[in-house]
C-alpha cells in the first residue's frame, strides 16, 4: 500500500516536506474504501485478530475511521497555516525555512492532541 509522490517542488503555497506534498490533501471516497478493504484483509490473515461483528460492518468502521482522521488530518493542516499567516514575520511559501516551520508546529499540533509523531 505505497503511495506515489511527486519529487518535483508545487508550485502553490502548500508546504514540501520529505519529497511529499502536505496541505489539503484528499483522499476519494474509493481509495479509502480499497484501503478499508486491504487493512481488514490483513487483519483477518492473522490469527491474532477475531472479528467480532460482519465483515461489512468492520470494513465500514474502518473506513469511517480513515475518513475522520484524514479530516482531523485537514483541521489540523488549516490550524497551522492559519497560525503562520498570522505571523509578523512569516516565511515565503514554500522555503526551507517554512517547510521546517510547517513541520515543527504540526508536531505540535499532534502533540495538544496526545499522537506521537
Amino acid at each position: 500500500m505505497r503511495m506515489a509522490a511527486e519529487k518535483r517542488r508545487p508550485t502553490t503555497d502548500q508546504p514540501y516536506i520529505d519529497g511529499v506534498q502536505f496541505g489539503m490533501h484528499t483522499m476519494s471516497r474509493e481509495r479509502v474504501m480499497q484501503l478499508a478493504r486491504d487493512l481488514l484483509e490483513a487483519m483477518t490473515r492473522t490469527r491474532a485478530v477475531t472479528l467480532l461483528k460482519d465483515r461489512e460492518v468492520v470494513r465500514q468502521a474502518i473506513a469511517h475511521a480513515l475518513a475522520d482522521e484524514l479530516k482531523r488530518e485537514e483541521e489540523r493542516e488549516e490550524s497551522v497555516q492559519r497560525r503562520i499567516a498570522s505571523m509578523r514575520k512569516k516565511p515565503p511559501a514554500g522555503s526551507r525555512e517554512y517547510e521546517e516551520l510547517f513541520r515543527k508546529l504540526m508536531e505540535e499540533e499532534y502533540l495538544r492532541e496526545g499522537l506521537d509523531t
